[in-house]
């Protein structure tokens, strides 16, 4: 690694004043990634079914970089952005590629009943899909309002549930 660049990791930041778009075109700008997990939602307007994206978690927006550019927006108060941290400090929480590819994975698939749930409530072995549209992801499996769903869950920031997953596709992953 070159010693000019610092590693760089996935952060997630809490954002006010509804400014994401603002915090997105500016870090994309710079020439960084960014990721707001969104859901497609069908309304009626006139009579009308019209389909748009929204975010699944409010205010909510993923920018990978290095420390250096995480720690100059989260102290610029013109930004209007906290950062998550590890639970029970204050230190920003580093979200790995692998963890966030499949974050991003899961919430891309064109899924309409995702739906942010409280990671408090997921228990449960680790398992891994094995068919249907989620392949390859890697979750638990927990029920929320009565149904068993697959979660995917980024410690400390968010728990993402999808649609019910048939037995069939689903592999417990041994620790």
């Amino acid at each position: 690694m070159n010693a000019t660049h610092s590693q760089e990791y996935w952060y997630a930041y809490k954002v006010y004043y509804n400014k994401t778009a603002a915090i997105k075109l500016r870090a994309e700008q710079s020439g960084l990634r960014c990721f707001i997990p969104m859901r497609l939602v069908e309304t009626e307007e006139a009579g009308k079914k019209v389909s748009r994206e929204v975010p699944v978690i409010a205010s909510l927006i993923f920018i990978r970089s290095d420390r250096e550019y995480m720690e100059r927006i989260r102290k610029t108060p013109q930004s209007h952005v906290g950062v998550y941290c590890y639970p029970g400090t204050s230190t920003p929480a580093e979200i790995s590629d692998r963890e966030m590819e499949r974050f991003i994975f899961i919430t891309t698939k064109g899924c309409r009943t995702l739906e942010a749930v409280d990671e408090r409530i997921v228990r449960g072995d680790r398992v891994r899909i094995t068919g249907g549209t989620f392949a390859g992801a890697e979750g638990y499996i927990t029920r929320i309002h009565g149904t068993k769903r697959f979660v995917v869950v980024i410690e400390g920031v968010a728990a993402i549930a999808t649609t019910f997953i048939p037995r069939a596709y689903i592999e417990k992953i041994e620790k």
